[in-house]
């Protein structure tokens, strides 16, 4: 028998080393079966167009996937009938949405492993309010970061570029070259400090620094500069990062210590007054503080994709500041063809009981 494959994303390398036939899987002790055959089914609950597909096309020999249908279920009040309930108490691994694993996870007495298609948990961790049985990991590696990293990357250079400008002297067909729009500064005259030091950023920081830019990186502990090697400077002193940076960037999650850690404040000490990225957690700063950050000078401009509170509401004042740019929460979306691939990568360090990655750390918020 040989291997499916997705129509996008080829596993070949991630399993080279597994016989063209048949893979007996020894499985990790927290299996109902220890037996080497034993392969638990994976239940997928998502409502992610195409997931279980792809799942399907890129698992190997012996994985089931099953699919649970989610068709009839709303969005903002996701309730599950008493049948696909029954379905899902046998379950001992899933790929799914984290608001959906918030309705069931407590109808799933034998989950072992849930794989969530998001990045950020931190909206299941105000549904479950206690830390669960199970091991949870989130959706993330190289090419989940490389998307978030691109989005970044593109609106530096807008910045820079002035393309706002640029569109609006088009729709006026206005030719010209005045100011910013002919001298802009390249990606190696910058200085871009991320908060957060995690997979995210890294990805951020060497896109960036093969350009030639300099790299700074905020983390709570220490970490050393050797092990991240695309980061110029690592400091757990915020201070020591926005002094001097033309892009602030934030990666990091909504936890207890990351919430409100920005304000005018603090962010008075920025000497250049840096652009704001945010693709982490919208309450990093309360919307008021980053109004008057901005109003005040503090920051330049703002290029935002998560907010305290979405969808932004209508009312606020974001949307009418022409220094800031809106998009809305899209600026790395979880595609099927990914999570398949991230899910099976991590499902062979499962099955042979090695340590996962991405798991979620329950005490520190992610």
């Amino acid at each position: 028998m040989q291997f499916r494959y997705c129509a996008v994303v080829t596993l070949a390398n991630i399993f080279s080393t597994v016989p063209v036939r048949y893979r007996k899987f020894r499985m990790a002790e927290c299996f109902s079966s220890s037996s080497i055959l034993a392969c638990p089914p994976v239940y997928v609950i998502s409502c992610i167009p195409n997931l279980a597909a792809c799942l399907k096309a890129c698992a190997l020999p012996g994985i089931q996937v099953k699919p649970v249908d989610v068709s009839d279920i709303s969005e903002k009040d996701p309730v599950f009938s008493k049948e696909k309930m029954n379905a899902l108490k046998d379950a001992e691994i899933t790929v799914c949405d984290e608001d959906l694993l918030a309705k069931v996870y407590k109808n799933m007495p034998n989950l072992k492993w849930a794989y969530c298609t998001w990045a950020g948990v931190d909206s299941l961790m105000k549904e479950m309010k206690e830390e669960p049985s199970f091991t949870l990991t989130r959706h993330g590696g190289a090419t989940f970061c490389g998307i978030m990293a691109e989005y970044v990357m593109c609106h530096i250079l807008n910045c820079e570029r002035q393309t706002k400008l640029c569109w609006k002297n088009q729709n006026s067909k206005i030719w010209s070259q005045d100011g910013k729009i002919s001298i802009y500064r390249t990606l190696d005259e910058l200085t871009i400090s991320i908060l957060g030091v995690g997979n995210m950023s890294s990805e951020i920081a060497k896109i960036l620094k093969a350009r030639g830019a300099t790299i700074y990186g905020f983390a709570r502990n220490p970490r050393s500069s050797s092990q991240f090697g695309d980061f110029d400077k690592i400091s757990t002193n915020l201070e020591d990062i926005l002094f001097d940076c033309d892009y602030l960037c934030n990666t990091l999650p909504s936890t207890p210590l990351t919430r409100g850690i920005l304000n005018t404040s603090v962010l008075q000490k920025c000497k250049k007054n840096p652009v704001f990225i945010n693709v982490g957690r919208g309450d990093i700063i309360a919307e008021n503080e980053l109004v008057g950050a901005l109003r005040s000078g503090y920051l330049s401009g703002a290029v935002l994709d998560v907010f305290e509170t979405e969808p932004l509401p209508k009312s606020s004042q974001l949307w009418d500041m022409q220094e800031v740019t809106i998009t809305p929460h899209v600026a790395a979306v979880s595609r099927p063809e990914h999570i398949a691939e991230e899910f099976f990568n991590v499902f062979l360090s499962y099955t042979e009981g090695h340590d996962l990655k991405n798991v979620v750390r329950w005490s520190a918020g992610y």
